[in-house]
């Protein structure tokens, strides 16, 4: 068994850890990373070896009741040293006896559920690429303008997001939505309510999109038009959308040659399913924070 040590996360290790899921094909910024653990230090671990990261998970405790793991990753050549095994135990001691929640992807369903996650729910793509706005169909009877959240009091938007994650995360929340490269804008309609939001985090490589809640598709595609309108031409889009969605459809079949599917995740619950309208739901946040 490896030596390493496992050990609470700094700010000066997350350069290492978004090396580690980079060597993954993850398409996690430093900036997502930073902000992920930004949101739950105090349970994101490493495991070090002779002063270089090796290993890295996080687990964030959402309630009382229910909780999330994401970034659990171990270099390729320190597999099969108990190292993920420790990682885990880490967390499993943060959480708790809280109801856990992962994105799996496929070849991990089967040991996922060996290690206790009983439960399986939706899935997931990851879908990458250049979006083309000319493309996108919008409704023509659809009454919502989309503003920056800095003039929305915050408190609303919390509000409107609990109605749609199904649980608190105001910590979440601010971390999220805030930065120097970070877009929020938010739906509201003509009676002056919220009906969606969404969010882009720019990095130098791609743009991480997500989440994008709306009530209705027309609102959504109104989200997802204003916020690719914030970025360049030719900027690569990355985001997570439950299979299935009807915007993605349509944004495959109109960027064929620019847009693609690659990996999917199964949402994956230790005791029981936290229900989420995956119908208002054309982007999740991170499969590595949140479950939608």
């Amino acid at each position: 068994m490896s030596t390493a040590t496992i050990r609470h996360m700094s700010p000066e290790d997350l350069a290492e850890v978004t090396r580690l899921t980079e060597e993954e094909s993850w398409n996690l910024s430093q900036k997502v990373v930073r902000t992920l653990f930004e949101y739950s230090p105090e349970g994101s671990f490493i495991a070090e070896l002779q002063g270089k990261v090796i290993g890295a998970v996080m687990g964030f405790n959402l309630s009382e009741e229910e909780a999330f793991g994401g970034i659990w990753v171990v270099s390729k050549s320190w597999r099969e040293q108990r190292i993920g095994t420790r990682l885990w135990q880490r967390v499993k001691e943060h959480t708790g006896d809280r109801n856990l929640c992962i994105f799996s992807v496929a070849e991990r369903v089967g040991p996922n559920r060996r290690l206790g996650f009983t439960v399986e729910s939706w899935k997931i793509c990851h879908v990458a690429g250049i979006v083309a706005t000319e493309k996108i169909t919008m409704a023509e009877d659809c009454m919502v303008s989309a503003f920056p959240s800095r003039d929305v009091q915050f408190e609303r938007l919390l509000q409107y997001d609990t109605k749609i994650h199904t649980i608190k995360r105001e910590r979440f929340l601010r971390a999220w939505i805030e930065g120097k490269s970070t877009i929020t804008l938010v739906a509201i309609g003509k009676t002056g309510e919220i009906v969606g939001y969404g969010v882009i985090k720019r990095d130098s490589n791609y743009t991480n999109l997500g989440p994008v809640y709306g009530e209705t598709t027309a609102i959504m595609k109104t989200l997802l038009f204003s916020l690719i309108g914030k970025t360049t031409s030719g900027e690569i889009i990355s985001t997570y959308v439950p299979i299935g969605n009807e915007i993605l459809q349509e944004l495959l079949s109109e960027n064929k040659s620019t847009l693609k599917v690659d990996d999917e995740c199964t949402r994956m619950f230790f005791h029981h399913e936290v229900k989420a309208p995956v119908e208002k739901i054309f982007a999740i946040a991170s499969p590595d924070g949140s479950h939608c």
